[in-house]
């Protein structure tokens, strides 16, 4: 796979936002394009992002973000838009701090932190204990009157790549391809990212190394190959591993690749 695969739609205030289709299959067929979007979140909306936003006909909103991430930035969507969104908070509850919170920790913990490794669980985590929303996203998904669909989270990066991960290797994009096209969220959110790291060392009262925060503001390979290796090793494939370990129906799967493949 090339850039030139990776289908970038630009927005003014959104940087990740991507047609994931137009990727191809082991066996030779293309995932349609204009069906499944992903991206950040969309709480910074521009007047003429809501005519880019529009023009996509989106039916149906997947918002994977926890409570006070929504409470903190809700997505700014133009008035009276009457699109089924739903949300299905990808975390931990006992995770999902409130910006004092995450501020105490960071001023409490500053020395010990390791993101790294939390990113790192945090995958994990998602595989094994977040199969219950894994379920209700791709039910979601496979309903043709929620197409065409958009997933997002805050940066569109860990949640919104783990989902779009499985999905491809659901309809059998090559792992690479796969791989690539989760790392070129690295390629997008950089200038995001930046306004993370001050927000992050302020909230810190600058206890927290740059060289700390750096797992926070990128994706890297080690955390889908950990993840996969395991649910492939456990579960030799990934739709078996949506059938046995996160309860979606087989028709359900069925009718989910019928929506996205020609």
């Amino acid at each position: 796979m090339n850039k030139s695969d990776i289908h970038h739609i630009k927005f003014e205030t959104v940087y990740n936002f991507r047609d994931i289709g137009g990727l191809k299959t082991k066996d030779g067929r293309w995932i349609k394009k204009g069906i499944l979007f992903r991206s950040d979140d969309l709480s910074r909306l521009s007047p003429r992002d809501f005519v880019q936003l529009d023009q996509l006909n989106l039916q149906f909103i997947c918002d994977l973000r926890t409570h006070n991430e929504r409470k903190s930035k809700p997505d700014r969507l133009p008035q009276n838009y009457a699109k089924k969104i739903v949300h299905v908070p990808f975390h931990d509850p006992s995770q999902d701090y409130s910006r004092l919170q995450f501020m105490k920790l960071l001023i409490k913990d500053s020395k010990s932190l390791d993101f790294h490794k939390l990113i790192k669980d945090f995958y994990s985590n998602m595989a094994t204990q977040r199969t219950g929303e894994i379920k209700e996203v791709f039910t979601q998904l496979s309903l043709s009157n929620n197409s065409p669909a958009l997933i997002h989270c805050t940066g569109g990066k860990d949640r919104t790549g783990f989902i779009v991960a499985l999905l491809q290797l659901l309809v059998g994009v090559e792992y690479e391809s796969v791989i690539e096209h989760y790392l070129h969220s690295n390629d997008l959110i950089g200038p995001r990212m930046r306004r993370v790291e001050r927000f992050v060392q302020l909230m810190s009262l600058f206890r927290v190394t740059p060289e700390q925060i750096k797992p926070l503001l990128i994706v890297e390979r080690e955390y889908l190959d950990e993840v996969f290796h395991h649910l492939f090793t456990q579960y030799g494939t990934i739709e078996n591993y949506l059938i046995t370990a996160c309860g979606v129906e087989k028709k359900t799967l069925s009718q989910l690749k019928k929506l996205i493949l020609p």
